[in-house]
């Protein structure tokens, strides 16, 4: 597949883009720090919002060598299984159960760290 294609189908490059990082365990930081691209460069890039082919082919050059692929094993990648996370959340706790004011307030300040963290990475 050449660049060509690929920038046609920047949506579906990004898409492919997000599983391979997200596969690979890197953060939008590291990952960005890694390829040499900005961190804003590299969120054009996920969202598929570059208009520039130039700049297209420049970064996404330097992602598929970091990544060692080529650009037709991205359009072909496809996610890993997810692995299974159990996890206890206020809404399957039992019936009559109250969070104490101490572990309200914490459960509270990690939802805000959570939407912080969504916003950033």
């Amino acid at each position: 597949m050449s660049f060509d294609e690929l920038f046609e189908q920047r949506c579906l490059t990004a898409s492919k883009l997000k599983e391979c990082i997200r596969d690979k365990s890197y953060t939008k930081v590291s990952f960005a720090k890694k390829a040499g691209i900005s961190r804003p460069t590299l969120d054009k890039l996920l969202s598929g919002s570059i208009d520039s082919k130039t700049t297209f082919d420049r970064h996404l050059q330097k992602i598929l060598k970091i990544m060692h692929m080529s650009a037709d094993d991205l359009m072909l990648y496809s996610a890993q299984q997810s692995k299974s996370v159990t996890a206890v959340y206020p809404q399957n706790a039992p019936e009559n159960h109250e969070m104490s004011k101490k572990a309200k307030k914490q459960y509270d300040l990690l939802l805000d760290i959570i939407d912080l963290c969504a916003i950033y990475y």
